[in-house]
Order: structure tokens, then C-alpha cells, then sequence
């Protein structure tokens, strides 16, 4: 099976689930068609973890007035696909109306899919274990600093095709692959970990990962108590930023939590909430991006929001409904399946972003560092990040990787040390962005930042 037979089949799938409700009477219906190949080889202290395997199924929505009901099924047979159709049909009549729903998608329009690289449809368990045991040969075993590694590599070709009774006939695919590989290394009582990845719409050579993550592991080693609690800016890595830039955001860029009035910046709409050197887009047309796609989940086609420019907040992300409750277009930020990865055909669309993007500016890396006289550099995902309060913007976080800055460089590296403030001052802070974007596997990609004074403790 070629990618372009998998888009015709998912298109036929929901072209004859319109028709089949047309057959029963059904006067009003939306048909989303899934389809998605997954396949990972793990290893981990010498076992090996296999999972190979196919999701398929329909979600169907019907609209009875502004009634709307949901049902979904697994796999493609006629009889599973009537059956949802009956059983939404029977939901949306027993429901109350929904006073913000107008239509289901009525245009066949769509943009464009990101790389599509048909070697990974191809990539057969075999080939990914062939890939796990070239990047275990990498690493020397016999150095006994390393007391653990862990690797893995995937590949996902997936795609969703959407029709409606209104008219609309439209689909997308994806192609993505990724490996990674985390190491415990130790010496001396010093245990440190770190962590390498990939991850691409294309085929690509991870053979270095393990012994890239165990490198970094041995930077940390030999760390030092930082034994004080001080006001101190930080710098971040392009992989720690896109972490820790996403928390704030994932929420309070919701158009839906802006229309009922429970997102905290809904009283910051047209203001100036960053240093106007920050800027952020979502984009679901970046051709190597894995969040890539034509369409979103309720078959908009998909483009590019500049939501803060130059530190103001322009705008917030809209699907069709809630889009029409704000007076504005739709953003097209219609997701199934939502941010923590449900099964997209038994899910409803949700408002999240696409793939958030904080534009680069100026300095690489070792120019930030460069530039602080004392401080700290944090190299991997802090821990507790998830803990933040999005409301207030407070957050604590910890981070085992981390290296004290003295005079423009790094000193030592330093044991755990304790980093808390809050994300809108942080907003307001920047002493630079980068100019190292990275592709990362957050809700958003981000060059490496540099913060002023933050509380850190250790």
C-alpha cells in the first residue's frame, strides 16, 4: 500500500458514510475518517519492548437544529458505521440545543500536508530494531560510569479524511519518525541523567543519540551544591525553553476558554503582555513540523496565527463554533483526540494550538551565556513544570541539570537546584531570544532564551 492509496481509501470512507446517512435519513452528519500505523521498538537494560499495531475508526457527529449528538465506532464495516450514525442521530434529538452551533464544514478546501516520506511507511519492526541496535553499538558498554540507557525508535504514518452532508470531502496525512535515547550515568555517588531525540516527518539516522546523551550525562557529573538562595537569571536551552514556554500557553490561548470566560488572559486581549521582542505564532503549515497537517478536526484548511506581535496579544485560537460566538474567523484549531493524545475518532473537536512557534532574534547559545556574569544554565526539562498555576502564573520547578555561570562561562556543573517565579513577569523579562530555533516534540518550538533575575535555591 502506497500513502496516496491510504488517503483515497479514508476518502471513500467518509464519502460512504455521508451517503449511508443519507440513507437513513439522517439530513444532517459529519464523518471523521482515522487511520493511523504505529510502530516502536524499546530497549531498556537488555529488554526488548515491541508495539506494532493499526487504529482505525469513524467518529460521527449529527445535527438535529442545534441539537448536536456524538458517537463513534472502530474500524470500517458498514454495519459499525450505521450503527454510530443511528446512535448519534438518537443523542442529538434527546439533547439540549447548542445556542453557539451554526454548520458542519460546507467547502472541500484544504492546504497543504507537511514531507510526507513514504520509506516510513516501510520502516517494519525489523528495520526500527536494526536502527535500536546501530545506536547501542555507539556507546561503549564497558565504560562503567554508565549504569543505565534506554532507546527507542518509532514511526507513524497516520491520516484522517472528513466529510459532511453540507459538502464537504477533504483529507491529510502525516509521516512521522522519531528516536531517542536517556542515560543514567554516575561516579562517585553522582548520579546524573540526560536525554537525546529525534524526531521528523522523514527517515532519519538516530545512530548517535545514545552516545550523544551519555556525553551530556558526564558534563553533569562531578556537580557541586549551589548551598544558597539567590535572584539569578537563567538561560535556557532551546529543548528546556520549548518545555517551559508551553505551560503558560496551552491554556490561555484557548478562543473557547475566552468565549466562557474562564481563560486567564481574556481581559489582556489587544495588550501588551511580553517584551516586544517576543513574538508567537501557530502554525500548522511548517512542511517539517510532525503537528503539520491540511485540515483540522472538523476539516478547516489549516494555516498560520500570529497571536502576539511585538509582546501585544493579538488574538486568541478558534474553531468554527466558537470563532462565530467571538465575532471573528475560525483559526482552524480543531483537534481531536486533545493535548494529553486520546484516540482522535472518539473524541469532538477541541480548541488547542497547533504547533506554537516563538519567532528567533539575534544570539546563539554560547552569545547568552556570554553575556551573564553570574547565573544558571539549564540544560534538560525541569521537573514540576506541569505543577504551575496558570491562573496566577506562578511556578517551582527543580532541575538536575544544571551548571553555574560565572563571568560569561560555564564554572560546574551544579546538584539540584530549585527555580520559581512567575510566567507574565517571565513574559516581560527576556534579556535575549535566540536564534537557534529547534523542532521539538512540546506544544511549541523555541530557540534558547535567557530570563532576568529568577529565585533559585539549592
Amino acid at each position: 500500500m502506497e500513502l496516496e492509496d491510504i488517503r483515497e481509501k479514508i476518502l471513500n470512507i467518509a464519502d460512504t458514510a455521508i451517503k449511508y446517512a443519507r440513507d437513513l435519513n439522517i439530513p444532517t452528519a459529519e464523518a471523521f475518517v482515522y487511520n493511523s500505523f504505529e510502530t516502536s521498538i524499546e530497549e531498556n537494560k537488555g529488554k526488548v519492548d515491541s508495539r506494532d499495531g493499526i487504529v482505525q475508526g469513524v467518529g460521527i457527529r449529527v445535527a438535529v437544529g442545534k441539537r448536536i449528538g456524538f458517537s463513534s465506532c472502530t474500524g470500517f464495516s458498514e454495519k459499525s458505521i450505521k450503527e454510530a450514525l443511528e446512535k448519534a442521530h438518537a443523542i442529538a434529538k434527546a439533547s439540549p440545543e447548542n445556542p453557539l452551533f451554526e454548520s458542519f464544514v460546507s467547502e472541500s478546501k484544504q492546504s497543504k500536508d507537511g514531507i510526507l516520506d513514504s520509506e516510513i511507511l516501510y520502516l517494519t519492526p525489523e528495520k526500527l530494531a536494526d536502527k535500536v541496535s546501530e545506536l547501542l553499538y555507539q556507546v561503549d558498554k564497558n565504560d562503567q560510569r554508565i549504569i543505565g540507557l534506554a532507546v527507542n525508535a518509532d514511526k507513524v504514518v497516520r491520516g484522517y479524511a472528513i466529510g459532511t452532508t453540507e459538502g464537504c470531502l477533504v483529507s491529510t496525512l502525516t509521516t512521522v519518525f522519531g528516536g531517542s535515547a536517556y542515560a543514567v550515568v554516575m561516579k562517585e555517588g553522582d548520579r546524573k541523567t540526560a536525554s537525546e531525540f529525534v524526531i521528523s516527518r522523514k527517515n532519519e539516522d538516530i545512530s548517535e543519540l545514545g552516545k550523544k546523551a551519555v556525553a551530556k550525562g558526564f558534563q553533569h557529573l562531578g556537580s557541586k551544591p549551589f548551598n544558597a538562595t539567590e535572584e539569578l537569571p537563567i538561560v535556557l536551552h532551546p529543548y528546556t525553553s520549548s518545555a517551559f514556554l508551553s505551560v503558560p500557553f496551552i491554556q490561555s490561548l484557548s478562543g473557547a476558554a475566552y468565549v466562557e470566560k474562564r481563560n486567564p488572559l481574556g481581559n489582556k486581549l489587544g495588550k501588551k503582555i511580553a517584551d516586544e521582542r517576543f513574538n508567537l505564532i501557530d502554525s500548522g503549515q511548517i512542511p517539517e513540523s510532525q503537528s503539520t497537517v491540511a485540515i483540522d478536526g472538523e476539516g478547516s484548511p489549516v494555516g498560520e496565527t500570529q497571536i502576539i506581535e511585538k509582546g501585544i496579544l493579538k488574538t486568541f485560537l478558534y474553531d468554527r463554533m466558537y470563532a462565530k460566538a467571538a465575532n471573528t474567523e475560525t483559526t482552524a484549531n480543531a483537534n481531536r483526540g486533545g493535548m494529553m493524545g486520546g484516540i482522535p475518532f472518539e473524541s469532538i473537536p477541541s480548541v488547542s494550538p497547533r504547533k506554537l512557534i516563538v519567532e528567533p532574534v539575534q544570539k546563539n547559545l554560547e552569545e547568552q551565556i556570554a553575556e551573564i556574569d553570574k547565573g544558571i544554565y539549564i540544560e534538560e526539562t525541569p521537573i514540576g513544570l506541569f505543577t504551575a498555576n496558570v491562573i496566577t502564573g506562578d511556578f517551582s520547578i527543580t532541575s538536575n541539570n544544571a551548571f553555574l555561570i560565572e563571568k560569561g562561562e560555564l564554572a560546574f556543573p551544579l546538584r539540584s537546584v530549585s527555580i520559581a517565579g512567575n510566567y507574565f513577569k517571565v513574559f516581560e523579562s527576556f534579556i535575549s531570544i535566540g536564534n537557534n530555533l529547534i523542532q521539538s516534540p512540546w506544544p511549541l518550538n523555541a530557540p534558547s532564551v535567557s530570563l532576568e533575575d529568577l529565585t533559585i535555591s539549592g
